[in-house]
């Protein structure tokens, strides 16, 4: 173990530099979070006018549980990193929960603020101890903001894909704005969660502005694809489809559970709730949940969803929408490839 000076030395040689664009990335990430919510609600209130009120309880249902959920996550996970244990002591268990739903992304830009002016001010370790906090924040709010994006925005765009494709409801510019802010809201969650976990780790370099953009174009794709052939099905056999996913989810939560074995709390209870919301987010696409060698990981689920989509385009979706769904999953798995063969950064040797 190395001692506190080489420790500092090391943390001081490995900080990465907080950017004004970064914190201003975060700003628009915490009035984004507001948009999103309003586009949300405004929808259910939609649904409600139009009598529509099986839609709108779906709607309502996609933010309610999702804000449960990844509040007593994002509280949990607090408590036992001892990051922020105070601040929940401190304050009621329904001020938590809207504070930690709404307000997430401000801890993260108060701790850059704080971390940029010890740096004018040339004070190391004030500096090595808010970008200790900024990143360890960062890093639980990208995957707490992970579970939201898919727990919230998988079940709408699913919904509103399902609409079109039954041609029950007319396609207004605000539901196109909505599927837009949806399929984007999920592929920038996860590279930033990828992004941000990495930053955590001293032992790991930063993604570069290139190697984010293509992992942000390989997880469109794949989302896209995915969530086009589920939609699709879910317009046939809606009830099918929904028991289908929770047991796809609930199975690969339980594998992550025993296999990954995640400690984000105390309770084994809490343990496997996290884990199942990572069974939904493979619904979609697979994102490692603890450090490890991935590539076969990658293989198995790639192939195992690729074939999934062959099925059911083979027997249920028309070929002209078959052969869109195929070549993004492709296209996606090609791009996925290039980024670890040619812009993935590399791992260097850790000092303790």
């Amino acid at each position: 173990m190395a001692s506190a000076e080489q420790r500092t030395e090391v943390d001081a040689l490995r900080m990465e530099p907080i950017s004004k664009l970064s914190m201003l990335l975060t700003l628009v990430s915490i009035l984004w979070r507001f948009v999103s919510i309003c586009i949300n609600w405004s929808l259910a209130y939609a649904y409600w006018m139009e009598e529509s009120y099986g839609y709108c309880a779906w709607t309502i249902g996609s933010i309610l549980v999702p804000m449960a959920v990844t509040s007593v996550i994002y509280i949990h996970t607090l408590k036992v990193a001892h990051a922020g244990e105070k601040r929940i002591l401190e304050r009621g268990v329904y001020s938590n929960a809207v504070i930690s739903y709404l307000f997430r992304d401000v801890y993260v830009l108060n701790y850059a603020l704080k971390y940029s002016v010890a740096k004018e001010r040339d004070d190391k370790q004030a500096e090595i101890e808010y970008y200790q906090k900024l990143t360890t924040e960062e890093c639980n709010v990208s995957f707490v903001r992970l579970f939201d994006s898919f727990l919230e925005s998988a079940p709408q765009k699913i919904l509103q894909l399902a609409i079109i494709l039954r041609s029950t409801k007319e396609l207004t510019y605000y539901r196109r704005i909505a599927m837009v802010v949806y399929f984007g809201n999920i592929a920038w969650c996860i590279q930033a969660y990828n992004h941000s976990n990495r930053l955590a780790q001293l032992d790991k370099h930063d993604i570069a502005a290139k190697g984010r953009f293509l992992q942000f174009l390989f997880l469109l794709c794949l989302t896209v694809s995915r969530t086009l052939c589920i939609a699709y099905v879910a317009s046939i056999f809606p009830i099918e489809t929904l028991i289908i996913c929770a047991t796809l989810a609930c199975f690969c939560g339980t594998i992550v559970f025993f296999v990954d074995s995640p400690k984000i709390a105390e309770s084994r209870i809490m343990n496997y709730l996290y884990c199942l919301c990572f069974g939904v987010v493979y619904l979609f696409i697979f994102t490692p949940v603890k450090d490890a060698p991935t590539k076969y990981k990658y293989a198995f689920y790639l192939t195992f969803c690729l074939l999934q989509n062959i099925i059911a385009c083979a027997l249920y979706i028309p070929l002209y929408l078959a052969t869109a769904i195929i070549a993004l999953y492709i296209v996606g798995i090609v791009l996925l490839i290039f980024y670890y063969a040619y812009c993935h950064p590399n791992t260097v040797r850790t000092y303790f």
